[in-house]
């Protein structure tokens, strides 16, 4: 008897310590999401000064080197950056002090600058060519190429700069090209900082010229993490900014797909299980198809994808639409949602079906009547729990045809889409400063969706449990 309640205990502790690993590993993996996804707030507030930025990248003559730098690559109309004079190409030097080399240390410098909700942070930047520097002209003498400033700006003149001078290095970056002698300048004010000596040939002299071509003032930093993430949730997507990526369309794709596997899924799986357990005789062929039932609902979904594939997009010619995906999930979740089904309509006590067919009524009746209301929570616990899987599947819609990302929002049952583990899948492939902040943050509102569907079923589960039982 001693040794029965220790190999109890014993299972019981390696039961406990197994639970307590996994939530530990849970909580760790929602809070690394939540931490990568934070910067999304100091990203739409970048956003939404006015300014989209790019990474670019020079390299440095006579060496293997590659600096990089983050130009402007897009500015809102009538937006704070606007109202300032920044413009499109222009290249984006320092935030609140901080160099910026590529986009995230703009996105960081707004998002630690000291503060509450409204910032106004102090910006430099430097003007696209022909502003910092006017028209130039690559000329070559004896092999080399040479930059001759033609036709300086008005910048360029304040700074010291005549017609015809030829510019040949910022500090120490050899210029040898018209595009690369405004990189030399924004990576020299980068890296060494301002004014910049400025090498240059005039009149068969050399000279060095101290300048700052930067433009600088203040600029209005909106950091609202209600405001943000409500944005992130609600706009269309911009995929070529990061800043400005929207999942509306893939939580629209996402909704309008669940709700057409659900129109399948839920009434022939409460059928199928129905007839299963309650009308099926034992025999030969219904213990075949309850074997097939089982095995189905441990296929590969990337299985599943491809029957899709081929029974509704191709065959039926249902095409990459919102149908032919919600019929491939619900192919899916069927199998699931009958051995769920057969679990509850299992756990009926015998007693009232017979208490019922001795009274008179008919076996509908007493299944309608009786049973089915008796089984509803555990029929609506496990259609919850399978409508949160085929929400997560990304592999069969993937091999089905359903795009990585689309930029307009699905109108109908024939319209192209996609879906947020999609979208999540395109986000964290890219390389670019950004996309995977925003596809934690698609994660994270994944994430609360599946919890929220989870609690839904445990609260419909025990709300008609306490019905059944009053």
């Amino acid at each position: 008897m001693t040794g029965r309640r220790t190999v109890g205990w014993a299972f019981a502790a390696l039961a406990g310590a197994a639970l307590g690993v996994s939530l530990v590993v849970l909580i760790v993996l929602i809070v690394i999401t939540a931490l990568q996804a934070g910067p999304i707030t100091a990203m739409r507030a970048v956003a939404e000064a006015g300014i989209s930025l790019s990474l670019r990248s020079m390299d440095v003559p006579s060496t293997r080197e590659s600096l990089s730098y983050s130009t402007i690559a897009q500015v809102e109309a009538g937006s704070p950056a606007s109202g300032l004079g920044m413009a499109r190409g222009d290249a984006l030097v320092a935030v609140a002090g901080v160099p910026v080399d590529r986009p995230s240390r703009a996105w960081d410098a707004v998002g630690a600058a000291p503060g509450g909700y409204e910032v106004t942070l102090p910006v430099a930047w430097i003007p696209r060519s022909e502003i910092t520097l006017g028209a130039l002209r690559a000329t070559s003498v004896a092999g080399e190429t040479r930059v001759v400033l033609t036709s300086p700006s008005p910048a360029a003149q304040g700074g010291g700069l005549r017609a015809g001078d030829v510019l040949l290095s910022a500090a120490g970056i050899p210029i040898v090209g018209t595009r690369q002698a405004w990189e030399a300048l924004v990576v020299a004010a980068r890296t060494q900082g301002t004014p910049i000596e400025l090498t240059l040939e005039r009149g068969g002299e050399l000279q060095v010229i101290a300048w700052d071509p930067t433009a600088r003032a203040e600029l209005r930093f909106v950091r609202n993490p209600l405001r943000a993430w409500w944005t992130f949730l609600t706009t269309l997507n911009e995929p070529r900014y990061p800043e400005r990526a929207g999942l509306f369309p893939a939580f629209v794709g996402s909704v309008y797909v669940v709700l057409v596997m659900a129109a399948v899924a839920f009434p022939l799986g409460v059928a199928g299980a129905v007839y299963l357990e309650e009308y099926a005789p034992n025999n030969a062929l219904t213990r075949v198809i309850e074997v097939l039932v089982a095995n189905l609902a441990g296929t590969p979904s990337a299985v599943v994808g491809i029957i899709g594939l081929e029974v509704f997009a191709r065959a039926l010619g249902a095409g990459r639409s919102i149908l032919a995906g919600g019929l491939t999930l619900s192919i899916l979740i069927l199998p699931m949602m009958i051995v769920a089904t057969r679990e509850a309509l299992r756990a009926v006590p015998q007693t009232l079906r017979e208490a019922a067919l001795a009274v008179g009524a008919t076996r509908w009746e007493t299944v309608r009547h009786h049973v089915l209301p008796y089984a509803l929570p555990g029929i609506l616990t496990g259609t919850i729990l399978s409508f949160s899987r085929a929400l997560g599947e990304a592999a069969p819609l993937l091999l089905l045809g359903a795009f990585l990302f689309v930029t307009y929002v699905p109108r109908g049952l024939g319209d192209s889409f996609t879906v947020v583990p999609l979208q999540i899948f395109e986000w964290a492939t890219r390389p670019q400063d950004g996309f995977a902040t925003v596809a934690a943050a698609a994660i994270v509102i994944l994430v609360t969706l599946l919890l929220v569907l989870n609690a839904l079923a445990i609260v419909l589960r025990n709300r008609f449990q306490r019905r059944w039982s009053g």
